[in-house]
């Protein structure tokens, strides 16, 4: 990848918006146009009751799960709301993806295991091999996660809490956005996803703003997990990494274009 890679190519970033200066940054130094239209707004759970209780009883569980960063980040958030003055210790911990895994550095907290390829089904492998039929496992993920996790993992015997830490939301702002892109013409020649929860907004977006059969350019998914979601509700994905991070990403643009001479 070198700076002339992306040159010219208006690329779209449907991350949230406190998540989306690095792939922005990741598509400049390729030499491309971000456009940024965050489709994901994160904030806590309207039914928060049950998180403080939850909290209270943390030495009951053999392991904690975060699945995402936001997981961490809401997670932390109500565990620091809830603990302060008082002694209260982490179980084991287990993360998907190095993301994840860096915002529980901030923290100041290490996970105990985090598989190498960056998806749930390669933690589920994981935790198996590191429990027993039994142990209790705390699952602190969004509203709009995956159940594979917990289901797998009741199915192995293990005793699952899934706790809703942050709800995900198509932000208003998003609609206008998209609308205004459109009304001057322009289409992105990419469009990135980095979860399924973007590809879900994106296709409630275009729905609200009747643009679902104009707007058809290059999808590009950061992972399998992502694109399934896309190719379900009927997108042409074009674009997965081999390697399932921003970075992967952006490089995987990169020789798509190169390759297809789309330059």
């Amino acid at each position: 990848m070198n700076k002339a890679s992306l040159a010219g190519k208006h690329i779209l970033v449907t991350r949230a918006k406190e998540q989306a200066k690095v792939l922005s940054q990741r598509i400049r130094e390729a030499g491309g146009i971000p456009i940024e239209v965050p489709l994901l707004a994160f904030q806590r759970p309207q039914n928060q009751e049950v998180i403080p209780e939850v909290i209270s009883r943390l030495a009951e569980f053999d392991w904690l799960v975060f699945t995402s960063a936001n997981g961490v980040r809401f997670f932390m958030e109500h565990f620091q709301d809830n603990t302060k003055n008082k002694n209260v210790r982490l179980p084991k911990i287990a993360v998907v993806g190095i993301e994840t895994a860096k915002v529980l550095h901030l923290y100041k907290v290490k996970a105990d295991v985090s598989p190498d390829v960056y998806v749930a089904e390669s933690l589920i492998d994981c935790l198996k091999e590191n429990t027993e039929p039994g142990q209790r496992i705390l699952l602190a993920r969004g509203n709009l996660g995956r159940s594979i996790l917990n289901d797998n993992l009741l199915t192995y015997g293990l005793e699952v809490t899934d706790l809703i830490v942050y709800e995900t939301v198509l932000p208003k702002e998003a609609i206008i956005e998209m609308k205004t892109l459109l009304d001057k013409s322009m289409i992105p020649d990419v469009v990135t996803f980095t979860s399924s929860s973007t590809v879900q907004h994106f296709i409630q977006l275009l729905q609200k703003i009747n643009q679902s059969e104009r707007f058809n350019p290059v999808m590009a998914c950061i992972g399998p997990v992502t694109a399934q979601t896309a190719k379900k509700l009927g997108l042409s994905v074009e674009i997965i990494p081999k390697t399932y991070t921003v970075e992967g990403l952006v490089q995987a643009i990169c020789t798509y274009i190169e390759e297809e001479n789309l330059k």
